[in-house]
């Protein structure tokens, strides 16, 4: 049943607006693509995220140019693949859908609104898809954030072993001399020795008042003798 221009003009409307969103768009041509292997394609498309459309030449004409894309549209039997979530797998069921059956034949696409060539479809299909890349991230910053712990704990070990080394090494304490109390004695006789004879040696000016006695002493007249008895003393008169 041919399809009426008021549903034409529906579909290019939609498909324009379901391709602005999408994450990928890939475009195909097909060839003797029965209704089990167009089932396949369909649920295998399902399940990476991705839709997959019939349409004819003119409407995909219509379509780019509604999203401002060109591309050399060939006379062939066209399918759109359009995604949201993995371009990887998008692509991947495509080209291994493809490669099983000879039925496809990837013409080019968009990722993100930039255009992928058939080569680079195909090389896309062949990367990691995004869980593995999320695993294979995780694990590196793992291992980059163990490295950095590593590196930044090694140096405070290294000095906590140097300080451990070093107390090991250090000698026991020896235990003081016992000082000898018989020098000590013989030294505070010794001081009192010196102190005594200091003590012993007049000062200068106890040096200066005996010399001024002696001198007043000699400067005196000898005292008068008292006569032993009476007759001295009468013969003294």
């Amino acid at each position: 049943m041919p399809i009426l221009r008021a549903q034409k003009e529906e579909l290019v409307t939609r498909l324009i607006s379901v391709l602005q969103d999408s994450r990928v768009s890939i475009i195909f041509a097909y060839k003797a693509l029965n209704m089990k292997a167009n089932d396949t394609l369909r649920t295998n498309a399902f399940n990476a995220g991705a839709k997959v459309k019939m349409v004819s030449n003119n409407l995909l004409k219509l379509i780019l140019k509604g999203i401002g894309r060109e591309m050399e549209i060939p006379s062939k039997q066209l399918a759109i693949s359009y995604g949201f979530t993995d371009e990887v797998e998008a692509a991947k069921v495509l080209v291994e859908f493809a490669k099983e059956t000879e039925t496809l034949e990837v013409l080019g696409g968009w990722v993100d609104g930039n255009f992928f060539d058939a080569s680079q479809v195909k090389t896309l299909a062949t990367l990691p898809n995004k869980e593995t890349l999320q695993a294979q991230l995780v694990g590196r910053l793992g291992g980059l954030i163990g490295s950095l712990a590593y590196s930044l704990n090694y140096p405070i070990q290294k000095f906590a072993f140097v300080i451990e080394a070093v107390k090991s090494a250090q000698p026991a304490t020896a235990e003081a001399p016992k000082a000898d109390l018989s020098a000590v004695a013989t030294s505070e006789e010794g001081e009192a020795t010196v102190e005594t004879v200091e003590n012993a040696t007049p000062t200068d000016e106890q040096q200066t008042e005996k010399t001024q006695t002696e001198e007043l002493e000699a400067d005196s007249p000898d005292e008068v003798k008292e006569p032993d008895t009476v007759e001295e003393e009468a013969e003294v008169v």
